[in-house]
């Protein structure tokens, strides 16, 4: 019962996070902004990361790219780029379905990125469960963990070029279409 109502809190506290971030006008400009970057970026740098073909599952609308990361945003769902606390971070950026339905890209350094790994698998553990796996080219490992009302989440760590990278997840199974879609999409520099 504790772990339910724990669980409760963190959502809403997720949703108040989420929803101070800002409404629709200020993703048009950022968009905006974006693509501006983006064309520039592709000027200096020829070797520019491409995505790589995701599996059958979401169809993929459009490319990101923020910070190191590079990664497909399936259609219908939103990119945004930051956390909640600094909208510029290019350690962070998310992809989101609805308010309960999103992943967490995270490029923290090492000790960081272990550390929360580590208090979340501490936390989140309704049916853990540990999963590994080979998605576009990444090797992951993580745990998976159910909410206790038939939905799931997953947090993963892997290294990438020598950088290290978290996922969360809320709403999918790690080998779950869609998160294989996503996942196989992502490319760090």
């Amino acid at each position: 019962m504790k772990q339910k109502l724990l669980f409760i809190l963190l959502a809403l506290c997720l949703c108040v996070c989420l929803t101070a971030c800002g409404g629709d006008d200020d993703d048009d400009d950022r968009k905006s902004d974006s693509g501006k970057k983006s064309e520039s970026r592709k000027d200096d740098d020829e070797d520019e990361p491409t995505p790589t073909d995701a599996p059958a599952g979401l169809t993929i609308a459009s490319t990101e790219t923020w910070g190191d990361l590079t990664i497909g945003v399936p259609e219908g769902w939103t990119f945004s780029k930051g956390d909640s606390l600094d909208a510029e971070d290019t350690r962070y950026c998310s992809l989101k379905k609805s308010m309960l339905v999103f992943l967490d890209f995270k490029m923290e350094d090492e000790s960081l990125a272990k550390q929360h790994y580590e208090y979340n698998k501490n936390t989140y553990t309704n049916e853990q469960t540990d999963v590994s796996g080979t998605y576009g080219t990444i090797d992951w490992t993580g745990f998976q963990y159910s909410d206790g009302w038939g939905g799931y989440g997953f947090e993963l760590i892997a290294t990438v070029n020598e950088k290290p990278v978290r996922v969360s997840c809320c709403g999918y199974k790690f080998d779950s279409e869609e998160a294989k879609t996503i996942l196989s999409t992502m490319v760090i520099k």
